[in-house]
């Protein structure tokens, strides 16, 4: 709605700061509010045609790619595998309103970059190794974007496309040298916290962990992969940098989060096993398996979540930009002029 000039003179006269504020929030929740064409309005029948063609394209060039992934996201540890790509064009559809306006006029430089990609992808079939095969789809995958929809596009869709390397499994010596150093080092860390207990004596070789209580009882456990290892690593990665991707924020505060993510989960995972020992030594171990342990699982996850947040809210209240005061205080300068 317009405002004349008669309003806007007595608005000027009688406004305060505080109405200054407010009128620009409602301004804002207004431009929020205008609403946005669908895709299918934006993309119309032959854009539509133009995608299925380049995807089936796609899926063709890397069908073999394809059911391979498929077969490894089968197994227990890979499974998200499955939720990944649709979690990532979840990620381009909260960004509609930045890439269903402004200028979507495709860039040539998408052109070599396709060509590398398929290139590399050839290169890697002739000396038969799989893991730089699957990161060839991402690099065909920007190249095609930017081909098509340019620099600008590229740039909202570089995350969801990086966030796919949580579904593609790396090489099996890749694997491991993450997973086992993870799982000794949760031990170690909750043996320390294990042996604090009153009456326990607790001893770590490798990720088995036995314990020997002063009352008599004994016994031993294994920290497992699924627990400490590449599952739950990913679970957390995944779940901090979605958090840092879906709050808007400056780009320094999501590469802080990305930072905190592997700790976080290292925590988290102590946590867990130090929960899991401790109902062993006291003889709760029915709820050290099971669907106990399951729930403990989801409350690590459910904790994993709430330190993530307290970081967020420690990036946006201890770290203050200096050109909010200036923005602040340009309104208040601008009346009194």
């Amino acid at each position: 709605m317009e405002v004349s000039g008669e309003q806007l003179g007595n608005q000027i006269s009688t406004g305060t700061s505080a109405a200054t504020v407010a009128g620009g929030a409602g301004a804002r929740r207004r431009r929020a509010t205008v609403e946005l064409p669908t895709w299918r309005e934006t993309l119309g029948i032959g854009g539509f045609i133009q995608v299925a063609v380049l995807a089936a394209l796609f899926i063709w060039l890397y069908k073999a790619q394809c059911y391979r992934l498929i077969r490894m996201w089968q197994n227990p540890d890979w499974s998200h595998g499955f939720l990944i790509p649709f979690f990532c064009i979840y990620m381009l559809n909260t960004r509609k309103a930045e890439l269903l306006t402004g200028s979507h006029k495709g860039s040539l430089w998408g052109l070599p970059v396709i060509i590398l990609g398929i290139l590399a992808y050839a290169y890697f079939i002739r000396i038969k190794i799989g893991y730089p095969q699957d990161l060839s789809m991402l690099m065909v995958l920007g190249g095609l974007i930017l081909l098509m929809c340019g620099w600008r596009v590229l740039r909202y869709c570089l995350f969801p496309i990086g966030f796919l390397l949580l579904a593609i499994p790396p090489p099996d010596y890749v694997y491991k040298s993450i997973t086992q150093p993870l799982q000794q080092m949760a031990a170690w860390i909750s043996t320390k916290f294990l042996n604090m207990f009153p009456g326990a004596e607790v001893e770590q070789a490798g990720i088995n962990i036995a314990y020997y209580m002063r009352g008599g009882n004994s016994g031993a456990f294994t920290v497992a992969g699924a627990c400490s290892g590449m599952r739950s690593l990913l679970a957390f990665v995944a779940l901090g940098l979605a958090m840092a991707y879906f709050t808007p924020r400056p780009t320094w505060h999501r590469v802080a989060m990305a930072l905190f993510v592997v700790p976080v989960a290292l925590l988290c995972n102590v946590l867990r096993v130090i929960a899991t020992g401790a109902f062993q030594m006291y003889d709760y171990g029915n709820l050290a398996s099971g669907t106990p342990h399951t729930l403990l699982g989801l409350i690590m996850f459910a904790t994993g979540f709430a330190i993530y947040g307290g970081i967020l809210w420690a990036l946006d209240n201890l770290f203050v930009e200096e050109t909010d005061d200036s923005a602040r205080s340009a309104p208040t300068g601008g009346a009194a002029a």
